[in-house]
């Protein structure tokens, strides 16, 4: 059997371009494991592969799924799994590429079954973060789940909410819930590499990045997806993009310092996506040079032979 590989590694890092690559080298198919790029409504704002990038090889699980859901990694693990299995059956080898580390995690290492959570639930916590600021989140989480509640680096509403939402639904604990879970790929059939470029140059890339999209239609994409009214807790309005190009709609700022804003948290990104690679995968390869992917694909083909 044909290893399962994944590449992972902070945004604008080269993760798509060497999983591409590695397909035409090796017979494999791209399935996508990154939260934003399966909207449909964000192919620009999310870096999604174009046709031309994509050089024939078939990509799964990309741009195909409305801004109006709310996506959970749940709903991806519920479709990548089939996707996996079936490369596997065709005699192609499965090759997982993004930045969302929690992705790969719940792959590896198993997701909890937990019911889903209820709008008025959801509601609930929201209106909760609205009154109260996201101090308060973070003390009721503690309060809640402190096992959970130390997993969350820094204010994150999303991470923070997902713990109140759980507990508030079920009432049992995310780490109650986390501990009957399973590994759904064994790490023995798997080939894991994190991308860890010279941050320097890394961020560099992301500021000439973001310009490139507003010049290549990514205001009119998000403009297009403000005027569509999704509810601003939605997963897809936490995108870079178009967390920073609200106010620029709304006249509060220029565009240039939309633009000035989405490169700072972009490059902010990139450093909590290091921190976590580094801190959750350290069985992966670390990837920062040209010398390391050759080791890496030689990895691979050892695996398949």
């Amino acid at each position: 059997m044909k290893p399962v590989v994944f590449i992972a590694g902070p945004t604008a890092s080269g993760k798509s371009a060497w999983a591409v690559k590695i397909a035409k080298k090796y017979g494999g198919e791209i399935i996508n494991a990154d939260s934003m790029q399966v909207y449909s409504d964000l192919q620009i704002l999310s870096a999604r592969p174009t046709l031309s990038e994509m050089e024939g090889v078939p990509h799964h699980l990309f741009g195909h799924i409305a801004g109006s859901v709310r996506y959970s990694t749940g709903q991806w693990m519920r479709e990548v799994q089939p996707v996996i299995l079936d490369c596997l059956a065709r005699d192609v080898m499965p090759i997982l590429t993004g930045g969302t580390g929690l992705y790969f995690k719940a792959l590896l290492e198993g997701l909890a079954e937990i019911p889903a959570i209820s709008e008025q639930t959801f509601k609930y916590v929201q209106v909760k973060l609205e009154q109260h600021g996201i101090d308060y989140l973070r003390a009721e989480a503690d309060r809640v789940d402190s096992v959970a509640a130390a997993r969350v680096l820094g204010n994150d509403p999303q991470r923070l909410s997902r713990i109140l939402c759980v507990h508030k639904e079920t009432g049992k604990t995310l780490t109650e819930w986390q501990s009957r879970t399973r590994p759904i790929i064994p790490k023995q059939f798997c080939a894991c590499a994190v991308l860890m470029p010279d941050r320097s140059a890394l961020y560099e890339r992301i500021n000439t990045r973001f310009s490139n999209m507003m010049n290549n239609g990514g205001l009119t994409e998000a403009e297009t997806v403000f005027l569509k009214g999704f509810d601003s807790s939605l997963p897809i309005m936490k995108a870079i993009g178009l967390q920073q190009l609200g106010p620029y709609f709304e006249g509060r700022i220029t565009l240039s310092k939309a633009v000035e804003l989405a490169s700072r948290d972009t490059r902010r990104l990139a450093k909590r996506q290091y921190t976590w690679f580094r801190g959750q995968v350290e069985y992966w390869q670390s990837v920062t040079n040209n010398s390391d992917k050759e080791w890496f694909e030689a990895r691979i083909y050892q695996k398949m032979n």
